[in-house]
Parts: C-alpha cells; structure tokens; sequence
C-alpha cells in the first residue's frame, strides 16, 4: 500500500503544507497545526496551550462565536480543536464543495482571534468544569496521575488542561504573548486530505498566510528524567485504577515498531497475555491494557487496570510476572505473527477517513520531517525479530524506574510493594 502520496510546499515564511489527493472521497478534512502544546508551557501558566484553543472558538474581528459555529453546520461540516503535550490542531472536515468555507472559518479563528477578556472569564469557568470532569473520572485521572509522578517536575508531567489555579490566572497579554511565541509560521503545519488537488490547496492557504511573520523559539525545556514511585490518590471509588509502567521509546527511537509488538502481545489486545490471564482466566478486571505514550524526545510504557481493592495487589503481581516472563523468555512465534498483523491491521483501519489522513500527514511531519507510506511501516514492523522484543524489554522497562500510581478507597499501607 503504497498511500498516503502526499505532497509537501513549504512557503518562504517557513509554513508546510500538506496534501493528500483521496478521489474516491467526497470530504476533505482541513488541519491547521501549532506545533506547541503543554511542554512548552512554563508552572505559572500551565494550561495556556489549551486555554488559546477554547478562546478561538470565541470571536474574531469579523465572527462571532455563534458565526463560527453556524457557519459549519450551515454547511453539514463538522469543527473541532483539540490541544496535546506537543500540538495544538483547528480542524474541520466538510464537502469537497465546501473546502473554500472551511479554510476561511479556520484561518480567521487561527489568525484573527480577539480574545475578549469577559468571554475569557467565561470560558475559565467552563474549562474549570472539565477539570472537575476529569476529577470524577478516575479511570481517566490516573494516567495524568502517572505522567505527573513519574515526570515529576517536567512539562510533560502536567496535565495539558492545567490546574485550577494556573488557569484563574491567565490574562489576556498572557495569550497574547504565548500566541506570538509560538504560532509563528515555522511552526504550523496545514494539512489537507481529501477530494482535492495540492495546487487548489495552495491557492487557498498562500494568500491567508504568506503574511504570517515570526521566528518559533528554540526548545524551552530538557528531556526528562524518570522518577521510581509508588503513590496513592485516595478517593472514594468502587474500584481501584491503577497505571503500573516505566520509561518506553519516543516517536523517533528506530525500535518503537519492535517495541509496539512486545506491548501488543502484553497488552494492547484482546488475545494479549495480560487481558487472557487476568480477564478472561481469572475475573479479576473488566479493564485491562497497556500502552506506548510517545513524543518527540520521550516515552512511556504504561499498564492500566480497574480492579477491586482485595485483588488489586494480585492484579500487579500478575502484570509483573507477565513482563518479566518476556524479559527472560520472550515471545512465541505465533504471538510474533499474530501481533504483526494486528499492528498493520490497525494502522490501515486508522486511515480510513480523510480526518485520520489529515492528522497522519502532520503529525508524521511533525515527527519525523517527512510523511511515510503504509509500507514503509510495514517494512519496519516486519523486521524486528524476536530477539528484539526481548532486547527493547529489558532496554525500557528498567526495575530503577517501575512506577505504580493508584486511585480508589485504600489506605497507603494497602500499597504493593514493587
């Protein structure tokens, strides 16, 4: 599968812009990208990030709020933002016809918000209730929980939404400033995939953002360090959540594909050695996976379950066991086989909508300077051996940095110790 064929220019001021020509598709999926996120927020201002991409939403100097969101369901197209550790994405996905409406919506949100100091004062409130959203999720919580232990005094260690306090205090020059910083052309990539051809596209994005003006800052912060903990959030829940994990590759580490299928086989699956034996043989989660949280320049490997208190030391037992077997022993060869395809399996099903095209083409480019194909992929993961799943075992998951963080109703000395 030799897709996506994209096409890259990057305009003088340094913005890049991505296409992907998708015939048989009637939409076309619009994506403007800041490169910037919660990592490159300092403590005073945790959440900005994300704060600048509910204010975008809130007016420009020729759109209201209700303008900008009418103006997409006048047209059956759908808008949407969302803010990450390293990116903050506008996105919108409409008719091919309608491809001219959706750039002009984004790009005036994107360039022209006037962030209007009493809309600021309510949009804190709302982002202060999904907060408190968060905080009544505990199964949600406890991975922020863990980033925020094992990342202990890092960005990325923050949750993108910020705290209470750090959110009651941003001001309006405060995003004025950060947007100034960090939304230079240098550093947004657009992204279109869809029913359209790259020369249309540049069309439409040139003569908005040619004008766009600024340099992006060097990196602001170091790559992290890991710290080992054991740490408990006591609430009174049913269940107690628990995320037990260590370091894990980056998006950039050459053996993140060979790590993918030693988290498949563990975890990332319903035939996965974690789900079988503590689902399905024992009874003792509804919940159970595992995961590779990357970024540019680190990663985590992280073990979730929900599972009463009376087996929730059983529960960490067994994950332990599980890893160490792998460590030692390794994989079977139809744990390999079964694990590969289900890696390209999913990758394909990934991209089966012009939004998922779009969000790969930036976010590869993001990553990796480049968008590649499906089969470059495939290569990738076809290569690693079963020596290399025990190699990128024992390489990431390190007994220095094993980290368990809990929510639920247990006191510390309920704790397991690790």
């Amino acid at each position: 599968m030799d897709i996506p064929k994209s096409k890259l220019t990057v305009l003088p001021n340094g913005l890049k812009l991505l296409t992907e020509k998708i015939s048989e598709m009637r939409s076309v999926a619009v994506g403007i990208y800041a490169c910037t996120g919660s990592n490159n927020e300092d403590d005073p201002q945790a959440g900005i990030s994300h704060f600048i991409e509910h204010m975008a939403f809130k007016g420009t100097k020729k759109r209201t709020a209700f303008d900008i969101a009418s103006e997409l369901d006048g047209i059956g197209g759908k808008m949407n933002a969302y803010t990450s550790k390293e990116l903050t994405c506008y996105y919108a996905v409409v008719l091919d016809k309608h491809v001219d409406i959706a750039v002009d919506v984004l790009s005036d949100i994107f360039l022209n918000s006037i962030y209007d100091e009493k809309e600021m004062e309510l949009e804190k409130g709302v982002i202060l209730e999904e907060i408190k959203m968060y905080e009544d999720t505990p199964d949600e919580l406890i991975h922020d929980y863990f980033s925020e232990v094992i990342y202990h005094g890092h960005p990325f260690g923050r949750p993108t939404i910020g705290n209470e306090k750090s959110v009651r205090s941003i001001k309006r020059d405060d995003i004025v400033n950060y947007s100034k910083k960090f939304y230079t052309p240098d550093n947004v990539i657009i992204s279109l995939a869809g029913d359209i051809e790259h020369e249309e596209a540049l069309g439409l994005i040139e003569p908005v953002f040619s004008g766009m003006q600024g340099k992006k800052p060097a990196h602001l912060h170091k790559e992290p360090s890991l710290n080992k903990a054991i740490k408990l959030k006591h609430k009174k829940t049913e269940q107690v959540h628990l995320c037990l994990g260590t370091g894990g590759p980056s998006q950039t580490a050459e053996d993140r594909h060979a790590f993918a299928i030693f988290d498949t086989v563990l975890g990332g699956s319903m035939s996965s050695r974690l789900f079988q034996e503590i689902r399905e043989k024992r009874g003792l989660a509804y919940s159970i996976y595992s995961y590779n949280a990357t970024l540019k320049g680190a990663g985590l490997f992280i073990v979730y379950a929900g599972t009463s208190k009376e087996t929730f030391k059983q529960v960490v037992d067994l994950t332990i066991q599980e890893i160490d077997r792998i460590k030692k022993n390794g994989i079977t060869n139809e744990e390999m086989a079964r694990a590969k395809e289900h890696l390209k399996g999913s990758l394909v099903l990934s991209l089966e909508s012009t939004s998922s095209r779009m969000g790969w083409l930036a976010k590869t480019m993001y990553y990796h300077d480049h968008v590649p194909t499906i089969n470059e992929t495939f290569k990738k993961i076809d290569k690693a051996t079963k020596e290399d799943i025990i190699n990128v075992a024992n390489k990431y998951i390190k007994e220095e940095h094993l980290t368990l963080t809990a929510i639920g109703d247990i006191t510390e000395a309920e704790m397991p110790k690790l």
